[in-house]
């Protein structure tokens, strides 16, 4: 039986109502101006070299399931020009100047607020692990979308511990805040290889939310397609139909 649900965030519960290859670069250049404005010159390449800061980092990340914090691919981008003293004080607020940008852009799903309902009127623990390079962005989005009445607890990699999923630490940390054993949950998200196998390793269910709709991390790995640690007990194509699914294990 089932007594706890963990979702995922992007793509999963929100998507991204826009295009990530305009607004980045829109995005880049408020944040260039707000340096500017802070006595930090930086050149008119700095979207490019930003971006490829952030890339690298993300690759990073992929490899040791370690979060890779926008803070320091910022911090990155800024060595590219000279600064390398400490701008600590400086950098969380550029990170908010340019994640604010894409904030407002990321939308819940139209079943996400009613499933959240219905799995916590059932008497079910429901908490989020999200992948992702700022916690502040993870936070805000949960608040303005009218996630966080039915979340508890609310986790990211980008909090103090770093750690991504799949690494099963991640989601071993929620069922353990809930004192609940790893057979007894269920984990629900959009990308096999971080929470299909993620849950696999903590000793989960999983449900793959399917719905073709972002990229190439929602698909299994062509290097992995035979493995079945990659695939999901149930892969369902919208958030609606995982109360039935959870009924039924």
């Amino acid at each position: 039986m089932i007594h706890g649900v963990i979702f995922d965030l992007g793509w999963t519960l929100m998507y991204y109502n826009a295009n990530p290859q305009e607004t980045n670069p829109m995005a880049a250049r408020k944040l260039a101006d707000f340096l500017r404005a802070h006595h930090i010159n930086v050149g008119d390449d700095f979207p490019s070299v930003f971006q490829a800061a952030r890339e690298a980092r993300w690759k990073r990340a992929d490899e040791t399931h370690i979060e890779q914090l926008i803070d320091d691919a910022l911090r990155d981008a800024l060595a590219h020009y000279g600064y390398t003293e400490s701008l600590d004080g400086l950098v969380p607020r550029a990170v908010r100047v340019f994640y604010a940008e894409h904030e407002a852009r990321w939308l819940a799903y139209p079943d996400a607020l009613d499933t959240l309902r219905a799995l916590t009127a059932r008497g079910l623990r429901v908490g989020l692990y999200s992948n992702a390079d700022d916690d502040g962005l993870v936070r805000h989005c949960v608040e303005r979308l009218g996630f966080a009445p039915y979340l508890d607890p609310v986790l990211s990699s980008a909090m103090p511990h770093r750690i991504r999923k799949p690494d099963p630490r991640a989601l071993l940390m929620i069922a353990t805040a809930w004192q609940l054993p790893p057979s007894t949950i269920v984990m629900v998200g959009d990308a096999p290889q971080y929470d299909v196998l993620g849950a696999r390793r903590a000793g989960m269910r999983a449900i793959h939310i399917a719905r073709d709709d972002a990229g190439w991390w929602q698909k299994i790995p062509a290097d992995h397609t035979d493995d079945p640690a990659y695939h999901a007990d149930v892969v369902v194509k919208s958030l609606s139909e995982i109360v039935n699914v959870i009924e039924k294990f």
